[in-house]
């Protein structure tokens, strides 16, 4: 399991969640990324809308449908054809923690995945 080093949260026409690790993981130093843009989403159909991870390859768009989150470990899983990707995030300062679950609650406002946190 891969360990956040740090993160970074963006609240613009886009929402964006990043988690970043060392170099040498699966992910890297570029890391892991879930994104919205609510200002664009009513032309999509309703199935294709919520926040997605954000994959640089292939243009493909996956869906997030399950956010579980404790105050050592973050885990995602997606639609369709489910991946589960999960996180070590026990090294981020207290702070940056609250900062992460209020994004979470930022970036799912419509209630368009499930988030449990505890």
């Amino acid at each position: 399991m891969e360990k956040v080093q740090f993160i970074n949260l963006e609240d613009g026409d886009d929402i964006i969640i990043s988690l970043s690790f060392s170099e040498g993981g699966k992910f890297g130093i570029d890391g892991f990324t879930i994104q919205r843009c609510p200002k664009l989403e009513s032309i999509l159909l309703p199935n294709d809308r919520g926040a997605s991870i954000a994959w640089d390859e292939d243009d493909i768009v996956v869906l997030l449908d399950k956010v579980s989150c404790s105050r050592d470990i973050i885990t995602f899983e997606t639609r369709g054809k489910i991946q589960k990707h999960e996180f070590e995030i026990s090294g981020l300062s207290d702070n940056d923690f609250e900062d992460l679950k209020n994004h979470l609650n930022l970036i799912n406002f419509d209630n368009s995945f499930k988030l449990k946190f505890g």
